[in-house]
């Protein structure tokens, strides 16, 4: 307990120390080392209202009494991430100064699922320009080598929407459309840019302008956050996400090594040796072998361990699924996050950066379980060397350096099993049986049919790594989530679920 008291008054003292930049210069926000932890998530806060006064900030939820996590945040704040059990967390802003018992200014529910990392944000855009909390999820992945992830959020209110536009000071790279027509409160997707420093221009369509220099260092993951200045112009800050606060672990000990590639050899590279004085006999011209050879089945580098989908709302004999069972639940339930309305998505704006080329899957149909869902996410992995999983319970992902659904090679798909209210979109996996159908659209407009071989459950640090993520020379597809007891003491399942299935 004295660890978390430190984490929580670490968190204190930095979240009202956030740094906000004026127009023309940038301040990295100092973000707290996150834990490797595999049953916590991340989540911080952003004060992005300008018509909210300075706020204490209050978190209760999983092992976290009602706690002041944040003193006299004001508009432009961000505050380092704090880390705790997966769970929900109920947040509250009161006037910076009000007693405890004093009423919320907002009052709102923000689900953080293992391994995830979130920014809940405060925006006025609620009915009458209300404030309304938002949740904006974070990058936990690195970044390519030699290339650094940006994205932008639009928190400057009655300026207008804002075009964004990087360009590089020596001319070795074309500018690049970061944000085009964003409004307040919304955000750009995560766009991918060589590692260098950028020259960014905001403009407004009110006329009002800014230019920020940016430095995106190989593998960095940030945020540029827009928002107004006191002189009603334009100001920016750079805060770092999720997988550039938190550093990537060392391998555990027995961790499997990457899996070497298995791009197909060139015939200079099959050469067996000669011995000195003899002469090589022919070989096949490196034309020859590589068309002759069958498509290489795509191997990942296999994330460690199992992975966290779900909070528990299916833990408890299946009672949690909605209607009367709340309502008499609510009678004797301690969660303090009962009647209290959930967080939404901050919504995103179409990016205007190229999108990654190649086919990916657009569409996930299992008929026996009366699934149908559309636009997978991709998942990599994270920080932690973990998979990453959606932070919308209703979505599926796709682990993005798994084959495409169809293609040779092992393709895997993760879902959440519950939410803390009742089931998510792979509540019903378990329920699968040998033969039922899986069908997956991809976006090169085909269709990859896969049959239910076996459902089977294996415990998080048992999880068969070579048989869920390894080479298969033929398509094969994987659908996970999380199953068996429920841990009260860690907010996690203990298991994980996999549906193999194999092409019909």
């Amino acid at each position: 307990m004295a660890e978390r008291s430190r984490r929580r008054l670490w968190w204190l003292v930095g979240g009202a120390a956030a740094l906000v930049v004026a127009v023309g210069a940038v301040g990295v926000v100092g973000v707290r080392e996150a834990t490797a932890d595999p049953g916590t998530g991340m989540l911080r806060l952003a004060h992005l209202s300008p018509n909210t006064p300075a706020v204490d900030m209050y978190a209760t939820g999983p092992d976290l009494p009602l706690t002041k996590v944040a003193a006299g945040v004001a508009y432009r704040a961000v505050s380092p991430y704090l880390t705790e059990p997966a769970g929900t967390y109920r947040i509250q802003g009161r006037p910076a100064g009000a007693p405890e018992s004093a009423p919320p200014l907002f009052d709102v529910a923000v689900d953080v699922p293992a391994g995830s990392a979130q920014t809940a944000t405060f925006v006025d855009i609620g009915p009458n320009g209300a404030t309304q909390a938002q949740v904006l999820d974070d990058e936990t992945a690195p970044a390519a080598t030699g290339t650094g992830a940006l994205r932008i959020v639009q928190a400057a209110a009655e300026v207008g929407p804002v075009d964004v536009t990087g360009t590089d000071p020596t001319g070795d790279s074309p500018p690049v459309p970061l944000a085009r027509t964003l409004f307040y409160g919304s955000a750009t997707p995560y766009a991918t840019v060589p590692a260098k420093p950028w020259e960014l221009r905001v403009t407004s369509r009110s006329g009002k302008s800014s230019s920020v220099e940016v430095p995106v260092t190989s593998t960095s993951v940030a945020t540029l956050v827009v928002t107004r200045g006191a002189d009603g112009g334009l100001a920016t800050q750079l805060v770092a996400d999720a997988a550039s606060a938190a550093p990537t672990p060392a391998p555990a000990p027995g961790a499997p090594a990457p899996t070497p590639s298995t791009a197909p050899r060139t015939a200079e590279s099959s050469v067996p040796p000669v011995a000195p004085g003899t002469q090589a006999p022919p070989q096949p011209s490196t034309a020859e072998t590589t068309t002759s050879a069958p498509p290489a089945p795509k191997a990942p580098t296999p994330p460690a361990g199992g992975i966290g989908a779900g909070l528990g709302g299916l833990s408890h004999a299946g009672l949690a699924s909605g209607g009367i069972w709340d309502t008499i639940s609510g009678w004797f339930s301690d969660d303090p996050t009962d009647g209290v309305p959930d967080a939404v998505k901050m919504p995103l704006a179409i990016a205007t950066a190229p999108p990654p080329g190649g086919p990916h899957p657009t569409s996930l149909s299992i008929p026996a379980i009366n699934l149908d869902v559309d636009d997978p996410v991709d998942l990599r992995v994270d920080y932690r060397g973990a998979l990453q999983v959606p932070t919308d319970f209703s979505k599926v992902g796709w682990f993005s350096s798994s084959a495409v659904p169809g293609d040779p090679g092992s393709s895997v798909m993760v879902g959440h099993v519950d939410t803390r209210r009742g089931p998510a979109v792979f509540g019903a996996l378990d329920d699968l049986k040998p033969g039922d159908l899986i069908e997956v659209g991809r976006s090169d407009g085909g269709t990859a049919r896969f049959g239910v071989d076996s459902v089977e459950t294996f415990a998080k640090d048992g999880l068969p790594t070579e048989r869920v993520y390894g080479p298969t020379t033929t398509p094969t597809l994987r659908l996970m989530t999380c199953g068996g007891p429920f841990d009260d003491a860690t907010l996690n399942y203990r298991d994980n679920i996999v549906v193999f299935a194999t092409p019909r």
